[in-house]
């Protein structure tokens, strides 16, 4: 008896390490292709925090501020926006969620009725086929334009086992035209996706958009997904005050 129980344990248990051991920790090297331009983007994961930073040099320019680094923190339950001017911008899932209502009520912003949301509504579809795509078995997803003019195909791996953390639960309150989409991401952030490739086709042209170009799996330092000191940390509410005195 005791060694059934003995056995038992250590079955339960390689299971769990397995498990554990095949959690992705590390980083992916993904490459977006714009125009002429290509920026590197570089993803750090950790069991329980995700940064995705690009060259500082391909920084993204949002009014008078550079989008550096995105800090997805499962721990804190929030979203972090490193800006230029060692600024932060700190964001709880419950206030991204409240955001989409407090957007459509500034601006006047209507729900489409069903026959406008019906004629602009992509369509989504898991087609089936599998192919091995930059060395990863790979499904395939095609999103095809409303109007017709093309579709964008991603190609999606689960080889990887990446947990998305916050990112994989589903959003509240988003507006109708933009459930879908978001439904349709969680859905693949719970099956532990990773996009390996996406590109757009039309009747003039087929390019690629994104493509992930390394995975490396490692042990990634602490400090790596922490937020420098030297950033100054703001809430909706202050970010939104600073930006109001800025005006005037």
């Amino acid at each position: 008896m005791i060694r059934t129980f003995t056995l038992l344990t250590l079955f339960i248990c390689t299971i769990l390490s397995t498990s554990i051991q095949a959690q992705f920790n590390g980083v992916l090297d993904i490459q977006l292709y714009t125009n002429a331009d290509t920026n590197l983007i570089h993803m750090y994961v950790t069991p329980d925090r995700i940064l995705l930073q690009g060259n500082e040099q391909q920084s993204i320019i949002s009014g008078n501020y550079e989008a550096r680094g995105l800090l997805i923190r499962q721990d804190q339950r929030d979203f972090v926006l490193m800006m230029g001017k060692n600024q932060a911008l700190q964001l709880s899932k419950s206030e991204i969620e409240g955001f989409f209502t407090m957007i459509s009520a500034i601006f006047g912003i209507e729900e489409p009725t069903p026959q406008e949301l019906a004629a602009s509504k992509s369509s989504v579809v898991v087609t089936g086929r599998v192919e091995n795509i930059n060395g990863y078995p790979s499904k395939e997803i095609r999103i095809t334009d409303s109007d017709g003019s093309g579709y964008a195909t991603i190609w999606t791996t689960t080889k990887l086992d990446m947990d998305w953390g916050l990112l994989k639960e589903p959003w509240l309150n988003s507006p109708d035209w933009l459930r879908e989409a978001t439904d349709r991401l969680t859905i693949e952030f719970q099956s532990k996706s990773i996009p390996v490739l996406m590109t757009w086709t039309s009747d003039e042209e087929t390019f690629t958009f994104y493509e992930l170009i390394r995975a490396e799996k490692n042990a990634v330092a602490k400090a790596m997904v922490e937020l420098p000191s030297n950033y100054q940390l703001f809430g909706l509410s202050d970010w939104i005050m600073l930006q109001m005195m800025q005006q005037y």
